[in-house]
């Protein structure tokens, strides 16, 4: 009886994983015929298409190489670089000089050269906005923002503070982020000591070259690097700055609403020093482009911008003042 109970048991088993079998494939067929929502592609996954406009810096080669890679680092992954608009800068030799160049290496990664804005964006998800010259970017990056482009903006990010402050209002408006910033800010040393890792800051100063461009404000050109450095350390909050030159150099000094000082000196390389509640350390340094470029990278995915539009005005801000008081023989300017 047992024996025949058994054989039983193990017919009825089998006939119901042969039923079971035939449902399921049944149902995977229908699946497979029936049209459904799928599941959203992780954002990491999804490959970016990038324009350049600009060739006619550094800068747009060493991005391209970085995103272009035959094995980028894992943090650039699927963000290429399909497009390039060269043109940028019109009446500044050494930029100009340097698009052909720039071009023929470019499109030796794969970069399809265009003719026109219009044309690149029809082509690309995101922008780097690389000309050399902040004075056309107000006028380049109106498109870019209309066509509902996350934008990277290089430094200078204008060539004067009225068309930055129109180009974050457009920002505002067509509710579409772009960011500007030099690739000093996210050094190791300037993140750690803006997380307080060093301790509360007290004070700071920073340096960088500060060559000058006639058809720019006195410190957008290059003394930008220094004072992003500065603001990094400092955070927002100038209030008033002096500036005065010191053996023909460039020294800019910032009172924070805190009372806290800040200093940009002119030098000759990328340092700076911090004073804190826990001592003084040495800050400033420049890590390459690495940082930057995984930065961009993002927020071009997240939208969300590393730097805010009111601590990039204000940086812009401080250095117009710095050059209205040098001009006026050091006289105290308010940043308002």
């Amino acid at each position: 009886m047992s024996h025949l109970s058994c054989t039983k048991f193990s017919f009825s088993s089998f006939a119901n994983f042969a039923i079971l079998s035939f449902l399921f494939t049944v149902a995977l067929t229908v699946l497979g015929s029936t049209t459904f929502a799928q599941a959203p592609v992780p954002a990491e996954t999804k490959v970016l298409k990038v324009g350049i406009i600009g060739l006619d810096t550094s800068h747009s080669v060493a991005f391209a190489e970085a995103l272009n890679a035959k094995e980028p680092d894992p943090a650039l992954a699927n963000c290429r670089v399909v497009a390039a608009y060269p043109h940028g800068s019109a009446d500044i030799k050494s930029s100009v000089e340097r698009i052909p160049g720039y071009t023929e290496k470019v499109k030796a990664l794969g970069v399809e050269i265009v003719d026109s804005i219009d044309e690149l964006l029809k082509r690309c998800d995101v922008v780097l906005l690389e000309t050399n010259d902040g004075r056309p970017h107000l006028q380049q990056l109106i498109p870019c923002l209309k066509a509902g482009k996350r934008t990277f903006v290089d430094k200078p990010v204008a060539g004067s503070l009225s068309d930055a402050v129109k180009m974050f209002e457009l920002s505002k408006e067509t509710k579409v982020p772009f960011f500007t910033s030099s690739a000093l800010r996210f050094s190791k040393s300037n993140q750690a000591a803006r997380a307080g890792e060093y301790g509360k800051i007290q004070s700071a100063w920073a340096t960088s070259p500060a060559s000058v461009e006639s058809t720019h404000p006195l410190l957008y050109w290059y003394g930008i690097h220094g004072v992003e450095s500065l603001f990094t350390l400092m955070g927002p909050g100038c209030e008033k700055v002096t500036c005065q030159k010191v053996d023909g150099k460039i020294i800019a000094t910032g009172t924070w609403k805190d009372g806290r000082v800040g200093e940009f000196r002119e030098g000759s390389g990328y340092v700076g020093k911090i004073k804190t509640d826990k001592g003084e350390f040495d800050v400033g340094n420049f890590d390459g482009y690495k940082p930057l470029i995984v930065e961009i990278v993002k927020f071009f995915r997240s939208g969300e911008v590393p730097v805010s539009p009111e601590e990039s005005l204000e940086i812009y801000a401080f250095m117009s003042a710095a050059e209205e008081s040098l001009n006026n023989g050091g006289k105290e300017v308010r940043l308002k």
